[in-house]
């Protein structure tokens, strides 16, 4: 079980697919010929004894990155399935409840991304984009006060995340406390931020707190 922790543990893994299968061959009197496809239900069969011959580390990667490919595609709830999979066997996994967390939120399904994001913060209390994502999902459910604070705690433990300082102003335009809201603004622009993106994302805050016309 340490094994697959210690595996999962490090940053989120990118996975390189060029989006083409690779063309089998083989040799016919010397010459290379195309070897014919193998028909869905054999290579289901193939799959199937392959799975039963590995080691329960290497089906819980394989479950892993299924799920990271599901994300890829949008797919958001086969990811939850291949995640939940996964934490079946190594459940003190921090960065598989943050996956699921995260295929959760993009899911819109809030409420199940805070209860991972909450195990995930208490697997592994100093890992500052725990922090972020749960307050973005707090942010999405109109939780600005605990948003606010998932925000300044991603800022303790990496002072210099211009990314944590946006999302904090815009929690704070909306809630109406503009001096904080700037002096956030301005720290995430010294720190990279984008301009034309920040302004978007506090404008659109700001109108929250503009009464609706009659």
């Amino acid at each position: 079980m340490g094994q697959i922790r210690d595996l999962l543990s490090g940053p989120r893994r990118q996975l390189a697919r060029n989006g083409f299968a690779r063309s089998q061959t083989r040799r016919v009197d010397g010459q290379l010929a195309v070897r014919a496809p193998v028909p869905g239900w054999l290579s289901g069969l193939i799959e199937r004894f392959r799975q039963r011959n590995l080691s329960a580390a290497e089906k819980t990667l394989n479950a892993y990155d299924r799920g990271v490919r599901e994300v890829e595609r949008g797919s958001y709830a086969a990811a939850i399935r291949h995640f939940t999979e996964a934490l079946s066997a190594a459940p003190e996994s921090n960065k598989l409840y943050h996956h699921r967390a995260d295929a959760f939120a993009l899911n819109d399904r809030h409420r199940e991304a805070i209860i991972d994001y909450d195990v995930a913060v208490r697997l592994a209390p100093g890992y500052p984009d725990t922090y972020l994502d749960r307050g973005n999902s707090r942010y999405a459910l109109g939780d600005l006060v605990d948003a606010i604070k998932d925000f300044s705690e991603a800022i303790r433990l990496k002072p210099n995340w211009g990314e944590a300082y946006a999302n904090r102003a815009v929690a704070y335009a909306e809630r109406g406390d503009q001096d904080k809201s700037e002096r956030d603004a301005a720290t995430a622009r010294t720190l990279g931020v984008g301009e034309i993106r920040l302004e978007e994302m506090l404008s659109a805050a700001r109108s929250n707190l503009e009464p609706e016309a009659t």
